[in-house]
């Protein structure tokens, strides 16, 4: 039975039963610092599991885009050496919020496989948490499984948890039993043996607790449901193969391997199969990262991405010298595209960061490989990377650990992880910035209303106040403090809108600025410091800063426009990647893999400022997830929607986007925009930094300014200063040019006075020459001169009205006489900064030393070894 039989088979059994079918989540998960990428079907479903959440529908099913290769959940460095981890799978899933339990979803379950997909039931085992009795006597009692085919198993092994905290519980799992060919050969061999007899691939967990940081299980007030099967494992078990590798879903990619590569896949032996596995699950685990957004980066989710296209490019190495990922990726987009259509549309942008990435790091793993030799050859007897030799590979070299744990196995070594991972931590706690985060505590029944989309002033009681984090009912003159009004017009930061600026206005028209914002579930809480006592209770009147709250909407709406204009100019590629909404500037960050020409910028820009003249009232409404996605509203993948209620802002004929930011009524409230900067990020990710209405008219008349005070400096007219620059350039060009020449011919002059005055000072021939205005490559010039003349140590110097530069170099038979580094340290303490390699140095400085060539003709007869 085929993949695509299979999906269809599982979507249609559970329709079939009332479940909504829910398209899977972007492999970056919306708002959720506990995980790196969505690992599991319920990910998605998270905030419904813990009752903070609402759904129409208490019944779902989905196949979700999963990755495990970070973290927790980590299975990158397993991938090609057995016969069924990945780091990208499919998770088929049928979720219970609330309705069904355990009983119905064992017998869904045991249905789809007995009869949907016909699996004989005589190879079928389960496993039970092994103090789960309810579980134990439905398969025994209700499914009729014989008790010789349920096996009690332990925490480890029956007992679910998506991350460190969060939603978990008992679970119960379907095993088949593929053989004795498939085992270990132990009699008492059952389903919980590491070998590949006996495999599990279906999981039903029970949802009863929510994990708390201290690692106690809180009971969920709604227990519910969360299943979840591999599609690449189920794949194996129908098309009877011995590995997920070998199914349709890996089966072109292998081949397209092995047609670039030349080489005969199924020839190999297994332990040579490895690479072919390895780039086929990396460049499907890239390709669709990628195509949800992320770039690769130094840090986070972009590191991981990094490791992945990394280790695919060292497995690629044994097999060609070609950079054959990014065709391999070509053949995921054909074989995937008509389920996931993103990575269609992403095509390009999958090409060029792969390509860009791998050529990147060839020249890094040269270096790398040949540093890691070096280790190997001097640990040889200890057979022993050190975690100091590991971290200098990665820091310097781009080596993800990963990849010197790869070579070091093959050598035979093994590497110091725990000093590896001290030195990570180090480097961490250097360079993060530790920002407090309120963690206070709320009652369920206490939320905000939002009333800034309608009022930038109101009034309204305070529902609850904190002191260092406890809630308590008075707080003190002066001290600071947070409080929760039952109503509140403070926008606070949400989807690359900063938080509002503004005041709190107490009794007696005591007004206190706001010092930050925080959403607490679904109240906002506001930091002050306290004028008056406050009290729970108290009336207060809060105050937006508008101006700030204005000049916000108008680049809030223009990022809308600038998307849009994007879109249109360069393809529906450009995927939103991340945004900054303040009053002075937008800052939009997006997916694209070339960089735009000045051109495609005037064109973004007139697109945009067209629509503002336009002057396009902006529609705002409310509707479903489902219906917005249906008419292709645009959606930030790294935003977390409500699926029964989200808000669409439309600027009709032009742009739909799901945002709960603040925006201008019409187009023409914006004024104008100027985009001021367009950079690189990193492959495949661009910036653009743009300026609206004030402000860009501020920029417009200080530019106008500049370039009028420029015209009448070069007694042009304004339109003709470019012209007038470029003259002024090149003649400038042509004056150094000349300058040059004349200082060329100075030196040729001096260059016999220069040498009939070299004198030897403790047995070695020196002089030094003083010169003006001369660039350090002549001063090299100049001493590489005279040394071929008469070998010895040379200085030159050049001042000008802001420091002294210098080269000095010492012939190859004189080096050991003379210490470079401490001579570089004299050099420093008066006023030179001085850097080199071998036996020479050059710098710059502030010399204040007017007898200076005298001074180190003395410091030479001091040191001198």
């Amino acid at each position: 039975m085929k993949s695509a039989e299979i999906r269809q088979k599982f979507f249609e059994f559970f329709k079939q039963r009332t479940h909504t079918v829910v398209p899977s989540s972007s492999l970056i998960p919306a708002q959720d610092p506990t995980l790196l990428f969505a690992n599991a079907g319920m990910n998605q479903f998270k905030d419904v599991f813990l009752g903070k959440e609402q759904r129409s529908y208490s019944r779902a099913v989905s196949i979700q885009k999963c990755m495990r290769a970070g973290g927790k959940h980590n299975d990158l460095e397993n991938v090609g050496f057995t016969k069924r981890h990945l780091t990208f799978f499919e998770m088929m899933g049928n979720f219970s919020f609330g309705d069904y339990f355990k009983k119905d979803a064992i017998r869904f379950a045991w249905d789809f496989v007995t009869k949907e997909l016909k699996l004989d039931s005589q190879h079928l085992y389960a496993t039970v948490y092994q103090h789960d009795e309810q579980a134990y006597e439905i398969w025994h009692k209700e499914i009729g499984l014989p008790t010789e085919r349920i096996v009690r198993l332990g925490a480890a092994d029956n007992f679910w948890q998506m991350g460190d905290v969060g939603p978990c519980g008992p679970c119960t799992e379907i095993y088949i039993d593929r053989g004795l060919s498939f085992g270990c050969g132990n009699a008492a061999c059952a389903p919980g043996c590491s070998c590949d007899r006996f495999l599990e691939f279906w999981n039903l967990v029970f949802m009863q607790f929510d994990r708390q940081q201290d690692g106690s299980d809180k009971p969920l007030e709604r227990v519910g449901v969360d299943t979840g099967m591999g599609l690449e494992r189920l794949c194996a078990i129908m098309q009877n193969k011995e590995s997920v590798f070998e199914t349709d879903l890996f089966e072109p990619i292998i081949q397209e391997i092995a047609q670039l590569t030349n080489k005969d896949y199924h020839a190999l032996s297994d332990q040579k199969k490895a690479p072919f596995r390895v780039i086929a699950d990396h460049v499907r685990a890239a390709t669709f990262l990628i195509a949800d957004g992320c770039a690769p980066s130094n840090e986070g989710r972009g590191y991981v991405l990094r490791k992945i296209i990394r280790r695919a490019a060292l497995f690629m190495q044994k097999l060609t010298k070609e950079n054959i990922i990014p065709q391999v990726s070509q053949i995921v987009i054909d074989s995937m595209g008509t389920i996931y259509p993103e990575l269609v549309t992403s095509r390009s942008i999958i090409t060029a960061v792969l390509t860009n990435e791998v050529d990147k790091f060839a020249h890094n793993l040269i270096q790398g490989q040949q540093i890691l030799s070096k280790y190997i050859q001097e640990q040889k007897d200890k057979k022993i990377i050190s975690g100091s030799q590991a971290f200098k590979l990665y820091d310097t070299y781009g080596f993800p650990l990963e990849l010197t744990k790869v070579i070091a196995a093959e050598h035979a070594f093994t590497v110091h992880i725990d000093e590896f991972e001290q030195l990570m931590a180090k480097q961490r706690e250097q360079s993060i910035k530790k920002t407090e985060t309120p963690d206070m505590t709320l009652q369920k029944d206490i939320k905000t209303e939002f009333t800034g989309y309608q009022e930038r002033e109101t009034v309204s009681s305070i529902a609850a106040l904190f002191l260092y984090n406890e809630s308590i009912n008075n707080i003190g003159i002066g001290q600071e403090c947070w409080l929760v009004p039952h109503k509140s017009p403070f926008y606070v930061e949400c989807g690359g809108q900063v938080n509002d600026k503004g005041w709190i206005i107490l009794d007696s028209n005591v007004q206190v600025p706001i010092e930050d914002l925080k959403k607490i579930n679904g109240a906002i809480a506001i930091k002050i410091h306290a004028p008056i006592e406050l009290t729970v209770g108290q009336k207060i009147t809060q105050l937006v800063d508008s101006t700030a709250r204005t000049n916000t909407m108008k680049n809030h709406t223009a990022t809308h426009l600038l998307q849009a204009a994007l879109i249109q100019i360069l393809g529906k590629q450009v995927k939103q990647a991340g945004s900054l909404v303040n009053a002075d500037y937008l800052r939009f960050d997006f997916t694209y893999h070339d960089a735009l020409t000045a051109e495609q910028i005037r064109m973004i820009e007139d697109i945009v400022n067209a629509k503002i003249l336009d002057n396009i009232p902006l529609s705002i409404r409310y509707t479903t997830l489902k219906e917005a996605t249906e008419k292709g509203v645009i959606a930030f993948f790294g935003e977390k929607y409500n699926p029964e209620q989200v808000r669409v802002v439309q600027i009709p004929g032009f742009s739909a986007e799901l945002c709960g930011g603040t925006h201008v009524n019409a187009t023409g409230d914006i004024g104008c925009f100027k985009i001021t900067e367009c950079t690189a990020l990193s492959a495949g990710q661009r910036r653009i930094v743009a300026l609206t209405g004030p402000k860009a008219v501020e920029l417009f008349q200080d530019s106008f300014a500049t370039v009028k005070g420029l015209a009448q400096e070069f007694k042009v007219q304004y339109p003709e200063v470019t012209d007038a620059v470029k003259k002024v350039r090149e003649q400038l060009k042509q004056n150094q040019a000349q300058l040059k020449k004349l200082r060329k011919y100075m030196v040729n002059q001096l260059i016999p006075q220069w040498t009939a005055s070299v004198e030897l000072v403790s047995g070695i021939p020196f002089h030094c020459m003083q010169l003006e205005q001369f660039p350090i490559d002549e001063l090299k010039d100049i001493v590489s001169t005279l040394m071929q003349k008469k070998p010895g140590l040379y200085i030159a110097l050049s001042n000008d009205q802001e420091s002294t530069s210098f080269y000095m170099a010492v012939a190859q038979e004189y080096a050991t006489t003379v210490d470079m580094t401490a001579f570089a340290q004299w050099l420093k303490e008066r006023g030179l900064k001085a850097g080199g390699k071998g036996n020479s140095l050059q710098g710059a400085g502030q010399l204040q030393d007017a007898k200076f060539c005298d001074a180190i003709k003395l410091w030479i007869e001091k040191n001198r070894k």
